[in-house]
């Protein structure tokens, strides 16, 4: 997918990626597939983590492109704080399943990290993969961005990494270090924070015709 791509922007289409990952992490039991996706979902919206928690087995994983797999209750608890922290909202349809997977055929996600860069929402390939073990997720394998999604989404985060690195490199590295998102609530709440100034500069870019460095310079006194 990434094939002729130059590597800086390589780099940046793994962090987009990891970005779907906290929204949708299984629902499983020994119900039909449409009933685990829809219990998911309203755990999901209720925010009730202990409850989205209990429906994975402890041994869990959750592979996301370009960043560490995420495993463990522990690691589950912080991407399912991210989530409930950024309020996200899911749509799923086209569920199916053959024996032990559940295959998700539409995922469409909106939170507040994606309405702040740009895109009121995501929408993702078919093929998203559940896999359970005794009616529990044991792995999530996420399918990638539409093209129009990973298209619209590289555009905004490679404008947002190139402000960061202009104006407010202590906030790139300590929201992506080693270039891997950092998924928790207090990392959520921080990158809403900056997200509010990034959009803050671009309205003041938009409305007065000058950079930020413009702005700051008439500031300065003499």
């Amino acid at each position: 997918m990434l094939a002729g791509l130059g590597g800086e922007v390589q780099r940046t289409m793994s962090i987009v990626m990891a970005l779907l990952a906290p929204a949708w992490i299984g629902c499983a039991s020994r119900q039909a597939p449409a009933s685990f996706v829809k219990h998911y979902v309203e755990l999901h919206r209720s925010r009730d983590i202990d409850g989205l928690l209990a429906l994975h087995a402890n041994d869990a994983e959750f592979m996301i492109p370009g960043q560490e797999t995420i495993r463990g209750m522990e690691a589950l608890r912080d991407l399912l704080e991210w989530d409930a922290v950024l309020e996200t909202e899911l749509t799923m349809a086209g569920i199916s399943a053959d024996g032990d997977t559940i295959f998700i055929d539409s995922l469409v996600e909106r939170n507040k990290w994606f309405q702040a860069i740009g895109l009121p929402e995501v929408r993702y390939r078919s093929g998203t993969r559940i896999v359970l073990r005794g009616g529990r997720i044991v792995g999530t394998y996420p399918a990638p961005f539409d093209d129009d999604t990973q298209q619209r989404l590289r555009d905004r985060f490679e404008a947002l990494v190139q402000w960061l690195r202009e104006y407010r490199r202590d906030a790139l590295e300590q929201l992506l270090p080693g270039g891997k998102f950092r998924y928790n609530a207090a990392s959520a709440r921080r990158w809403l924070e900056v997200l509010a100034e990034w959009n803050k500069s671009q309205r003041l870019e938009i409305r007065h015709g000058f950079t930020v460095d413009d702005a700051a310079m008439s500031r300065e006194p003499g």
